[in-house]
Formats: C-alpha cells, sequence, structure tokens
C-alpha cells in the first residue's frame, strides 16, 4: 500500500508536454525554413504551388512531401501551448506580468522568426505565433471578467472572440486564427477534460478550412489526453527562450544548406 501511495501518476507533465510541442515547432521550421526555402529555393510560396512541387515527378518530389508532412506535423504544436497558456493565466499570480513576458517573447522571436523563415531581417507578411498567444491572453482575460452566463457576458465573449480572430486575420500572426479558436474551446472545456479534446479535436480538424495542413492538428490532442495536470520542473528562463533559439539555430542550418 505504501508503495502504491508514493508511485507518481503516469502521464506527461506540463514539461514534457511544452517539449513535444517545441519539437513539433522545431519540425515544422525546418519543413519550411531549410527544405521549402533554402534547398528547393521555393520561398513562401501557396500550398498549391508546394503540391505541385510534389507532384511534379522530379528529384525535389520527396523533398517537397517531406517539408509539407513536417510542416503539417506543426500544427499538433498548436492545442498544446493553447493548453499551456490556459493553465498558465488560470495559475498566474499577476496577469500583466504574464502578459507582459509573453508578449516581450514574441517581439524577441520576430526576427529568429523572419530570419528562420523567409531569410529576412525584417518581414512584413506574418508574425510569429507567440504574438498570437498574448492575443489569446487577452481574450482568456475577458472570458474570465464575464464569467457569467448572462446573454451580456455571453455577447461581449462572443465578440471578444471575433475580434481576435480578425486582429490575427489582420496582423497575418502565424497559427493565429486556429490559437484563437482552439484556446477559447480550451478554456469552454477546462474542468472536463475527455470533453475537452473531443471538442479541441473537432474545432482542430474546422481549422482545415483555413489550411489543409491542420488536418494533423487534432493529433496534438493525443498528447493532450496523457497530461496528467502537473507542473514538472519548471525553468522560466528556458521556457522563454527556447523557441527564439530554435529559431535561429534553423536559420544557421538554413544559411548551411544553401551555401
Amino acid at each position: 500500500m505504501e508503495r502504491l501511495v508514493n508511485e507518481k501518476p503516469s502521464g506527461l507533465s506540463a514539461t514534457a508536454l511544452r517539449t513535444w510541442g517545441m519539437l513539433f515547432l522545431a519540425l515544422g521550421a525546418v519543413g519550411r525554413g531549410i527544405l521549402q526555402n533554402r534547398v528547393l529555393g521555393l520561398g513562401g510560396v501557396t500550398d498549391q504551388k508546394m503540391l505541385e512541387a510534389v507532384l511534379s515527378g522530379d528529384g525535389a518530389m520527396f523533398i517537397a512531401a517531406l517539408s509539407l508532412v513536417l510542416q503539417a506535423v506543426e500544427t499538433c504544436a498548436v492545442p498544446i501551448f493553447c493548453l499551456l497558456l490556459v493553465e498558465g493565466f488560470i495559475h498566474t499570480a499577476n496577469f500583466t506580468h504574464y502578459l507582459l513576458r509573453v508578449l516581450g517573447t514574441g517581439m524577441a522571436c520576430e526576427i529568429p522568426f523572419n530570419l528562420a523563415l523567409s531569410g529576412k531581417l525584417l518581414d512584413f507578411d506574418t508574425r510569429n505565433p507567440v504574438i498570437g498567444m498574448a492575443l489569446c491572453l487577452i481574450v482568456l482575460y475577458f472570458f474570465k471578467r464575464y464569467a457569467g452566463r448572462s446573454g451580456i457576458n455571453t455577447a461581449i465573449k462572443i465578440c471578444v472572440t471575433l475580434a481576435a480572430i480578425v486582429w490575427a486575420e489582420m496582423l497575418h500572426i502565424e497559427h493565429g486564427t486556429c490559437c484563437v479558436v482552439l484556446t477559447s474551446v480550451l478554456w469552454a472545456f477546462r474542468e472536463k477534460p475527455l470533453y475537452r479534446n473531443m471538442a479541441g479535436c473537432l474545432a482542430g480538424a474546422v481549422c482545415t478550412v483555413i489550411s489543409p495542413f491542420y488536418l494533423a492538428c487534432p493529433m496534438g490532442f493525443l498528447a493532450l489526453h496523457f497530461y496528467r495536470g502537473e507542473r514538472g520542473s519548471d525553468n522560466r528562463l528556458v521556457n522563454y527562450l527556447t523557441y527564439p533559439l530554435i529559431l535561429l539555430v534553423v536559420w544557421a542550418l538554413g544559411v548551411f544548406a544553401a551555401g
């Protein structure tokens, strides 16, 4: 009996969940930043042109197909970081400080994101996904502020969600719209993990309207299924610096591959 009491529950901690999310982001950055932009030299082409490269039958077919697969795998990170954001929002002692940390990380990631994925120091076509996380935090603030189920509160929450989606599209935030949708769903079902994962998978599938890459997004909920709700060994500095460092490494590898 004593052994059973001391035995830790199986599953993933928040730290392990974040590690998986970072792995998915890294694979997506490799797919687009190195294989698509550097090796194939296609740049920021449309999904249709990438599919044409896959079907071309020449030597680039395998690389183009691998690039598409890795970019689809990246979408598995979206539900993971949306859940971690919801958990962080619930447990934070100071919302303003939390928002500033996420927003500051988003600003710090912008140049590495541009270098890794487009090879440019400044690229105004796309914003990095961490900025989308900051936008989602603002949405969560309003969800909590107007938590009641009255008609007015419900209308406010719907308007805030739609406004966040519009801002995500206007700013061209990577995964921005999907992040807002999934964060809203994960917040609504935060106390019911089974329904949370089912509703999240459905919301992820709906995001395929934005991009076919989101067909893989529901697979990210497999990791959420094994999440046991524990924080794990946590290092705030590592948490906030890992993504920009991944982007810088991908950029350096891309320069090497192009050379």
